[in-house]
């Protein structure tokens, strides 16, 4: 049978209501709070395994041809399997689906297709409440507990059209003291209105589109505007880059967290009160860096993503190429106290990483770092056309011929002396239909990579 269940698309909704999710809600409590994260991830890996081997055509295969007791050690036996990439998911969809779907209530959603095509894929209503119960947790560690007023700087084409909320949105608003604010239709009229209902609802975490609460809080500081401080944002929805989450500091006065998640997985990992790395939930995701090979890197070492998803056993996501670059911490421990898994950074999409002919990556951080803290540039984009073309976009005034000088001289020393460069001065840059903005994008070909939609 197949429901559409409650939206949580903002990660806003609590569960703590539904007697479901607050068993599920009061097990990930008790697991953080008695720092028991590694044997939780590995109790999880086991039944996820023991699940695909029974139920999932794809993955009963391919685990009866390396008749490994997984059990023992479920994190060695995972490097076993193959990279799970866009292209499988439509090619093997059907074997990729729990042979159990007639006995539970499931629905279709989409990946963001930020890197090619966007993929179906199924999940469960109890993988909706594993995931809303480990978000109401996350959003302790910033003081908001669930009832809290709660704002959500957001909004989908999916979900609210020409400025008036759907009903997903009336109903949760009706029930939870939440107010969505379209991040879609940020007017200045609009963002002074923004700055009024949070002033009134003084809410105790304002969850937000990166972008979107960066572009808000550029407005209030050039209008002067008095904006009271919320309890927290929370950042997601994009790469929250230092300049960004420094900005957002400023003018809000208050902590600024970041949380890294997908429609696929949903919430990855997300950070604590000490602004520090970003804790893994070990009941809901596990989480690999691999290099280009799919060979594993050392924690402290850049690689790319690939996660695996352990509250949802409609369809398994297992070792899952997300196609976003970060770092594993190397530290046993948070500031915070908290032992498991942790993010040191998310990097940013693996497009966004620039790559020579030779097979050398480029962060794409040096290009942003480049226009940081000009007063000419409102808003840029940079892009990798070819191996030896990077344009640069912005909106924004035109600068002195010394500046633009100076930025073909410092592409030049990472991208090579014959890197053509190139400047596309525009009126504005638009954010893509999920809400993520992409500072940087690479348009070429990954050399030896598993870069693949």
């Amino acid at each position: 049978m197949s429901l559409i269940p409650f939206s949580i698309r903002s990660l806003g909704i609590s569960t703590a209501r539904f007697s479901e999710g607050r068993s599920y809600f009061r097990e990930a409590l008790s697991v953080d709070r008695l720092n028991q994260h590694e044997e939780a991830q590995t109790r999880y890996l086991v039944r996820l395994l023991d699940h695909c081997r029974l139920h999932v055509p794809y993955y009963a295969e391919l685990m009866r041809e390396a008749p490994i007791d997984w059990r023992a050690n479920p994190r060695g036996y995972l490097r076993t399997l193959p990279i799970l990439t866009k292209n499988i998911i439509r090619s093997r969809f059907e074997n990729l689906k729990s042979d159990d779907l007639k006995n539970r209530v499931w629905t279709f959603n989409t990946s963001g297709g930020s890197t090619g095509e966007p993929v179906r894929l199924i999940q469960d209503r109890q993988y909706f409440r594993y995931i809303a119960a480990l978000v109401d947790m996350q959003h302790l560690w910033l003081n908001h507990r669930p009832g809290d007023p709660i704002a959500l700087l957001w909004g989908s084409e999916r979900d609210i059209l020409g400025g008036r909320a759907s009903w997903r949105d009336r109903v949760l608003s009706a029930l939870y003291d939440q107010t969505t604010l379209n991040a879609f239709l940020m007017t200045r009229e609009r963002m002074r209105e923004f700055v009024r209902v949070i002033n009134d609802m003084q809410p105790t975490l304002l969850l937000a589109y990166a972008q979107a609460i960066y572009e808000l809080a550029g407005f209030i500081e050039e209008e002067n505007l008095d904006v009271k401080p919320p309890g927290a944002i929370l950042t997601s929805a994009g790469t929250l880059h230092d300049f960004m989450r420094e900005r957002i500091k400023r003018v809000f006065r208050c902590q600024v967290a970041n949380r890294y998640g997908s429609r696929e997985v949903s919430a990855i990992a997300s950070q604590c009160s000490q602004d520090g790395s970003l804790h893994v939930p070990p009941t809901g995701v596990y989480v690999e860096v691999v290099d280009d090979a799919g060979e594993p890197v050392s924690a402290g070492t850049e690689g790319n993503i690939l996660v695996t998803g352990l509250a949802n056993l409609a369809m398994p996501m297992v070792r899952y190429f997300i196609a976003d670059r970060g770092i594993l911490s190397s530290k046993e421990r948070c500031v915070c106290g908290r032992g498991g898994q942790m993010l040191e950074r998310v990097l940013g999409r693996t497009v966004d990483a620039f790559c020579l002919a030779d097979g050398t990556l480029i962060d794409g951080e040096y290009f942003t770092h480049l226009l940081y803290y000009r007063t000419w540039v409102r808003k840029f984009q940079v892009v990798q056309k070819a191996y030896d073309h990077i344009e640069y976009r912005i909106a924004g005034t035109r600068p002195l011929d010394t500046e633009v000088n100076e930025l073909v001289e410092k592409t030049r020393a990472v991208m090579g002396s014959a890197c053509r460069v190139t400047f596309d001065f525009v009126s504005e840059i638009r954010e893509g239909s999920s809400g993520k903005y992409r500072y940087t994008i690479s348009e070429v070909p990954r050399i030896n990579g598993v870069h693949s939609a």
